[in-house]
């Protein structure tokens, strides 16, 4: 099943990527298919329930469904229509995604983050201070990958 996700993501990447289509029709492309596959999953669930530890194929269709719908969204405001300026947070992130993604093994963000900002999560209290230490490790997450962007550096497979 997890190769079926990571196939969802390459038909749309190919889709992305295709000249013969507008940017509106690969919007309406990938919001048919997302729904196609959310229904599919709710249909499929009755039988197969969600399962992400196992990642049941029910749970492939309504993630891969429901990145579809987000990819959709953010394409359209970013690509289709052009509003580019808010975005900037996410391009740091999207030009290392896979080294943010693999940084775990090699940083210990929590740790990083607890280091740095475990005060201020004991001034937030009990029930506010793990979002503020969580919120913390993607920030520092963030600088991170906003130091190597302004270097240039990006790592590509």
């Amino acid at each position: 099943p997890g190769i079926a996700n990571v196939s969802l993501g390459i038909f749309a990447g190919m889709l992305l990527k295709e000249g013969k289509y507008s940017g509106v029709k690969k919007v309406q492309i990938m919001v048919i298919a997302g729904i196609i596959s959310i229904g599919l999953a709710l249909l499929w669930n009755l039988d197969f329930p969600f399962n992400k530890n196992l990642w049941s194929s029910s749970f492939v269709l309504l993630t891969g469904g429901l990145s579809l719908l987000l990819l959709a969204l953010f394409y359209y405001i970013i690509d289709v229509r052009g509003y580019k300026k808010w975005s900037f947070f996410l391009k740091v992130i999207g030009m290392n995604s896979i080294l943010i993604y693999v940084s775990p093994v090699f940083i210990h963000w929590d740790y990083t983050a607890n280091a740095l900002f475990k005060w201020l999560g004991q001034l937030a209290g009990e029930t506010y201070g793990p979002f503020v230490l969580a919120f913390s490790a993607v920030l520092i997450q963030w600088l991170f990958l906003y130091f190597l962007y302004k270097k240039k550096v990006f790592l590509k497979v």
